[in-house]
């Protein structure tokens, strides 16, 4: 009977809890908002890459189709995945569609923009400039935090 009384208090409580951790997007706002950006830090003329999340509150989907850095003249949006071998692979991707009322994450081990022999090193504490381009003539003009991941 005890176990019963502290499930029917406790249970509530825990879907109360789980559904104020959720992230809302924003309700029909017509917006697209970039959050959370970060980058690697890296040397000139190696690799680093950048990452963030695009949250689409409109109604429509929209494309990102390109990302563009004054660290560097060559940045791609890649996709890392795992071959059939069980190795990590990456592959070069042409535009990512973000979805109307969606969240799109640029993360470690997924999609992320690569910098591609930046000309400067890329040091920690410093920042990134980054220009995204959507097909819906949005462009998104961020500065993002040159930090290593936690």
């Amino acid at each position: 009977m005890k176990s019963i009384f502290i499930t029917i208090i406790i249970f509530p409580f825990l879907l109360f809890c789980s559904a104020q951790e959720k992230k809302e997007l924003p309700k029909s706002s017509d917006e697209i908002i970039i959050s959370d950006g970060w980058a690697r830090p890296g040397k000139a003329g190696m690799m680093s890459a950048a990452y963030f999340k695009i949250i689409n509150g409109t109604s429509s989907a929209d494309t990102l189709f390109s990302v563009e850095s004054d660290a560097s003249t060559n940045t791609q949006i890649h996709l890392s995945f795992q071959n059939e071998d069980g190795l990590m692979s990456m592959e070069e991707q042409p535009y990512v569609v973000i979805p109307a009322q969606s969240e799109v994450e640029f993360k470690q081990g997924g999609l992320h923009v690569m910098i591609i022999q930046p000309t400067n090193d890329l040091l920690e504490g410093d920042s990134l400039s980054l220009k995204l381009f959507f097909n819906s003539m949005t462009k998104f003009d961020l500065k993002v935090p040159i930090r290593s991941f936690n």
